[in-house]
This record gives C-alpha cells, structure tokens and sequence, in this order.
C-alpha cells in the first residue's frame, strides 16, 4: 500500500486554479535540492485508502478546478496501482475536474516501461489524466520563471493531446 504525506486544500501553486493536492511519499531519484527531500522514503506519511479519496471528495466544490498529485514520486512502480484506483476514483466522483500529475519521469519513460504490467497500468493512470509535469528537477536548470515546474528540463504536457497525437503535446498555459 502505498503512503502519502500531506493532503492540501486550497492550494494555488500546483496546477491552473484552486486545487486539492496530494502528496504521495516515496522516491528513489533523490534529485539534488529537490524541495520535497523529507518524503522520499516510502514509509513516511500515511496510508493510501478509500478515507483518503473519501477526504479529496469532500474538498471538492465549484471553487476546486481539480486534483494535483505530487510526491516524493506518484509514478514509481511501488505507487502505481493505488495512484490508479485513486484516479479512477476520483475521475468518476468528479466529472469535470481536472486531474495534474507530477513526475521525475519523462513521457517517453512512461510510455515504454519495460514490464508489461507496469506498462499496462502507466497508459491507464494517463488516460485519466490531463496534464503531466515531467522530468527530473535538475538544480543546474533551475528557473524560476517556469509555471509549475523548477527546472527548464520538465515539461508541461497536454496529456489526451499526446495520447491522441501520439507525440509530446505542450500545455497551453
């Protein structure tokens, strides 16, 4: 079962709009100045469970845009089935918000995960999703005048647009 660390309401930083964001604890990239360093280790926060969609639910109004989930790193092979069921969740719950998504990951690293299984559920976690933010921060790149992202290496990417093109899709912002 994965963990997470923090649910926040409210929040403006992450994503276009008010949104609720989620935490997920764990990574393994272990990037250098990255500022969510406290939450790398997998075991740290609480556990992902239905009380935790249950909560993200309830922070939903007409003010919320959508959902922002960020880690540590959502997409790391240890999360990814309860990141799925929390999408799927939501997704079904609260049609019309958007879900943004946060990973040290690039497009072309989730798009050909060697396991096949990991692979499977990596497109299904993408459908659902509307905009990904990707790469590794790299604190050589490090930009502040990025929206939504730290470093001029990750992208923001129009997901359904990249999944129909089949190519990268930039985000209009």
């Amino acid at each position: 079962m994965s963990n997470y660390s923090k649910i926040k309401k409210n929040d403006i930083a992450n994503g276009k709009g008010i949104r609720t964001s989620i935490f997920f604890s764990g990574c393994e990239f272990a990037c250098q100045g990255c500022f969510n360093k406290d939450i790398w280790d997998f075991n740290c926060g609480v556990p992902l469970g239905l009380d935790t969609t249950e909560e993200i639910d309830k922070s939903m109004n007409e003010h919320i845009d959508g959902l922002s989930i960020l880690g540590g790193e959502p997409m790391h092979p240890k999360n990814v089935e309860d990141l799925y069921t929390l999408v799927k969740l939501f997704q079904a719950h609260n049609p019309g918000k958007t879900i943004w998504l946060w990973s040290g990951y690039t497009w072309e690293e989730l798009m050909d995960r060697e396991d096949e299984y990991l692979n499977l559920i990596t497109k299904a976690i993408l459908t659902s999703v509307n905009v990904l933010v990707d790469g590794r921060y790299d604190a050589n790149k490090r930009d502040l005048t990025l929206r939504f992202c730290g470093s001029s290496n990750q992208r923001v990417i129009d997901v359904q647009k990249s999944l129909t093109s089949g190519e990268v899709i930039l985000y209009e912002q």
